[in-house]
């Protein structure tokens, strides 16, 4: 059996999205698709709590073409609580896991976290493998991008989804985030593979 798949599929590029704004995609042709996996990347950018969890809407709609027939087929609202932000020290090349700062108060191993680079394009997200405290921390994946200081700010509280959905009955889909009341910027991306046929 082969399996047909088209892999990093880009359904909203990686952006600060401001409180009080809802950010919907465009509409993504899936018509010929059978099953797609959507990935969620959610950061923090302040480290007070949010006002209101951020809500990501997977939507399919049951028109062919044009607006007002989109339905929601799966959804998760994140977190509220304080997060930790430290700021990162020195050069960190991209291709390197280790990523230092000066403090590590409340950076954990297991947290996800959102490096928050002041060209919001060349942010990420890492989970932490190993602390060493009040020096550095090391992810358990190399750095896409140069983390040099005094650009980055480290934020833990990040959170990522993958969530499956069935494809067979649906033609069109978007994802849409809204952020009403969060009280405070914060970052996303989504990307999305589908599994597109079966021989």
């Amino acid at each position: 059996m082969n399996i047909s798949k088209t892999a990093a599929i880009e359904v909203l590029a990686l952006q600060s999205v401001a409180s009080n704004s809802v950010v919907a995609s465009a509409a993504q042709d899936v018509s010929t698709k059978l099953a797609a996996l959507v990935c969620i990347h959610f950061g923090r950018r302040a480290a007070a709590a949010l006002t209101e969890g951020v809500e990501f809407r997977i939507e399919g709609s049951s028109k062919a073409s044009g607006d007002g027939h989109w339905f929601p087929l799966a959804s998760i609202k994140t977190a509220i609580a304080a997060c930790e932000s430290e700021a990162v020290t020195g050069n960190n090349a991209a291709g390197q896991a280790v990523l230092t700062c000066a403090s590590t108060t409340n950076l954990l191993v297991g947290n996800i976290v959102f490096i928050d680079n002041t060209t919001i394009g060349n942010s990420e997200w890492g989970r932490i493998k190993t602390v060493t405290t009040n020096t550095s921390i090391t992810l358990e994946d190399n750095l896409l991008n140069a983390q040099n200081n005094p650009a980055p700010t480290i934020y833990n509280g990040a959170e990522m989804y993958a969530l499956p959905l069935d494809l067979t009955a649906v033609t069109r889909l978007r994802v849409v985030v809204n952020a009403s009341n969060t009280g405070q910027a914060v970052a996303v991306e989504v990307f999305m593979v589908t599994g597109d046929s079966i021989s």
